[in-house]
């Protein structure tokens, strides 16, 4: 029986797959090199082992069809012998984040698919993710490192909305409603969020040789911290305690560690995550005021980012997706 052939959106997700875990097993090889403490080691481990089969499985599918095999990226992106960077608390936290971009990534890939054997791939990545993000946070918990949500006293008894004030009262700055649950837990995880963004630029900016990128990088620490600083003082206005940062978390070595080809990556990648979870949190947020803050604060990611994109084209780091054929070109021969 003849294989189904592969759907344009199938070949977008492997092929998104296969580029961002063959970077992330570069990054998580030299976490395995400097981690220090012996109990965060295994989630290091499991992390890398995800990224490695995910790359593997999806090369086979590749070499089956006979599908050109990205560059990707490989040992020539990181350097080993480099100097610790990173703190282990820090690598927590960012394989933390790694893996719930990774269980959102993997199951947009499950719901976008409709061949078997894609769709199985993908459901088992899926649920690895899930172990993976699961015994992180139960490892963080254990070393008093993770960063809760805010706690906020419980309602007494359900209320209904009545009328429109519910959603404008944050327009007025003498009259602005308490922030829902909703609204916290979104403000609570992209201060999580900026602070990783905040410390991978930091650490990126002293590590890179070239101007064109340290400019860059020390341009998303601004954002992120200014992001952060705004979601923190909207939750200080509700009375919630905003959720703790990290500090220290970036050690002072200059040697380069990755590839500026890599490190670019990751930040397309991540600035691609941020804009996602603001426009979550601006579809879930019934206070206006939040939903323009959101929505103006992604411009200026969307703006980053398309800066960071020229950077790479300009030098030849960035590989182009698979793409339909030109029809015009096609007709000419």
């Amino acid at each position: 029986m003849e294989k189904t052939k592969i759907t344009s959106s199938e070949m977008a997700m492997l092929w998104l797959q296969y580029m961002q875990n063959s970077m992330a097993i570069q990054i998580l090889k030299y976490f395995r090199e400097t981690v220090e403490d012996n109990d965060i080691l295994p989630v290091v481990e499991q992390a890398f082992d995800i990224s490695e089969r995910a790359v593997k499985d999806i090369g086979q599918i590749f070499q089956l069809e006979k599908i050109p095999f990205p560059d990707g990226f490989s040992e020539e992106d990181v350097d080993l012998k480099s100097p610790r960077l990173f703190t282990d608390g820090f690598m927590l936290s960012f394989i933390e984040n790694l893996g719930t971009a990774g269980m959102l990534a993997w199951s947009i890939s499950q719901g976008t698919s409709t061949r078997n054997d894609i769709r199985s791939l993908f459901t088992t990545f899926l649920a690895d993710s899930s172990e993976l993000y699961n015994l992180t946070v139960e490892t963080a918990l254990s070393k008093g490192t993770y960063i809760r949500s805010p706690y906020i006293t419980k309602l007494d008894e359900i209320e209904y909305i009545e009328g429109n004030r519910y959603l404008s009262s944050g327009l007025n700055p003498f009259n602005k409603r308490t922030l829902n649950h909703i609204e916290v837990l979104h403000l609570s995880q992209n201060i999580k969020t900026n602070s990783v963004g905040e410390m991978i630029c930091t650490g990126f900016a002293q590590t890179t040789n070239s101007e064109e990128v340290m400019t860059f990088m020390r341009r998303g620490k601004e954002i992120s911290r200014k992001h952060k600083q705004i979601f923190s003082k909207i939750l200080t206005q509700s009375d919630i305690s905003t959720p703790m940062s990290w500090d220290n978390c970036v050690t002072d070595s200059t040697n380069r560690v990755f590839s500026d080809k890599l490190m670019m990556f990751l930040m397309s990648v991540l600035s691609a995550s941020g804009q996602g979870n603001y426009a979550t949190a601006s579809t879930a947020s019934m206070r206006y005021d939040l939903v323009f803050n959101y929505q103006r604060l992604s411009i200026e990611i969307a703006l980053f980012a398309k800066e960071g994109l020229e950077i790479m084209i300009s030098n030849n780091w960035m590989e182009e997706p698979p793409q339909t054929p030109n029809r015009d070109d096609l007709f000419k021969h």
